[in-house]
């Protein structure tokens, strides 16, 4: 039986590693260093999440990790058990180190990038006790001596973009989420220009001719190339994006007040659009927001298109129509192009754009009947 009152180290809230990877690289050389022996009970996940200081889901998830890598073992009603045949000695030093650059605003914890996350984390589990993950805010990543290294680079900005190059000089990069020009750099995307053309061609067949472009930061690829999708899918069906019809939010979790209020001005219009094409889940909900804001009914009076399909999208009053991005398949294709890199370091550089799925749901109808005007 091991030492119930055994101190373990507390996860570093500054950290911007996941906080049940800290947990579990806490728990991991907790049992190298012995503290748990083969055989031993671990304490309860309630005294594991006080001892490490995380919520009780946190260490749950810690924990069934490390039942998955084969280190650990539960038995119902007694509780979970460092495995009898396991040697902690076999429990070596990461050999592959893969940084994970994300821009420094991004919260990890959203819907698009927790997938992506989780998706790279299930993709390395198979190798899992050789692999390490670092979260990194900048470009001018260290490379790690000893071990093999490389880095995904999860959707850089535009003006990032040089940084990028810069580090593929120095390991082997994939880009993830974003593209990047030339062919110097591995990039997996979704078909975000594909997508939003088919978003925009459900509207059209509706019979909507007045169409509202609410797009994300245009100096990420991916919200660039929904706007340029939807443009030339409106311009093929004869119509036109007017600058008044072309809104940018300055975030895309969360709409930023100055394109609130032009949304809000825009559906109050005589001529006010019939449907609005968001690029971004957070985006649709809040267009949903500002059109009940403004007294219009959904789909009655204007309909909603989002991008990304989060499970809370079929939930929303109306359940959202939207486009859905393959983030797993995304993430997984991202994690074998580096592992292939590192593994023949003269390999041809290719990247893969996966297509997106358009999901038809409860938020988008034909457009309301042109009013009539009262004769003279």
């Amino acid at each position: 039986m091991a030492n119930q009152s055994v101190a373990l180290r507390k996860v570093n809230g500054q950290d911007r590693t996941p906080k049940y990877l800290q947990a579990r690289e806490i728990l991991v050389a907790a049992i190298r260093s012995g503290h748990f022996a083969p055989g031993d009970r671990l304490p309860s996940t309630a005294q594991i999440s006080s001892l490490v200081d995380v919520s009780l889901i946190t260490a749950q998830k810690a924990l069934e990790g490390l039942v998955e890598m084969g280190l650990l073992r539960r038995e119902v009603g007694r509780g979970t058990y460092v495995r009898e045949d396991f040697d902690p000695s076999n429990v070596q030093q990461p050999r592959l180190s893969i940084a994970l650059v994300l821009p420094g605003h991004v919260n990890i914890d959203d819907y698009y990038h927790s997938t992506l996350i989780q998706a790279l984390r299930r993709e390395a589990r198979d190798d899992l006790r050789h692999v390490e993950f670092s979260f990194n805010d900048r470009y001018d990543v260290p490379t790690r001596t000893g071990k093999e290294f490389g880095a995904i680079c999860i959707h850089p900005p535009i003006e990032s973009q040089a940084d990028v190059e810069r580090l593929a000089r120095r390991a082997p990069v994939v880009v993830l989420g974003g593209t990047m020009p030339g062919d110097h750099v591995a990039c997996v995307d979704c078909d975000n220009a594909g997508g939003a053309a088919l978003a925009i061609r459900h509207l059209v067949g509706l019979g909507h001719r007045r169409v509202l472009v609410l797009s994300g930061p245009t100096n990420m690829t991916n919200s660039r190339d929904r706007v340029n999708g939807a443009q030339a899918e409106l311009q093929a069906a004869g119509l036109k994006l007017t600058d008044r019809d072309l809104l940018v939010s300055r975030d895309s979790v969360v709409l930023d007040e100055g394109a609130r209020a032009r949304l809000a001005a825009r559906l109050s219009a005589k001529d006010r659009p019939t449907a609005i094409f968001a690029g971004g889940f957070y985006l649709a909900m809040a267009a949903m927001q500002v059109a009940r804001q403004a007294g219009l009914r959904l789909p009655q009076d204007v309909s909603v298109v989002g991008f990304d399909d989060p499970t809370s999208a079929a939930l929303l009053d109306p359940p959202l129509t939207t486009v859905r991005q393959p983030l797993p398949k995304m993430a997984a294709r991202a994690f074998q192009l580096l592992a292939n890199a590192l593994q023949d370091r003269d390999a041809p550089v290719h990247g893969e754009v996966l297509p997106a799925e358009f999901i038809v749901r409860g938020s988008t109808a034909a457009p309301p009947p042109p009013e009539r005007t009262s004769p003279n």
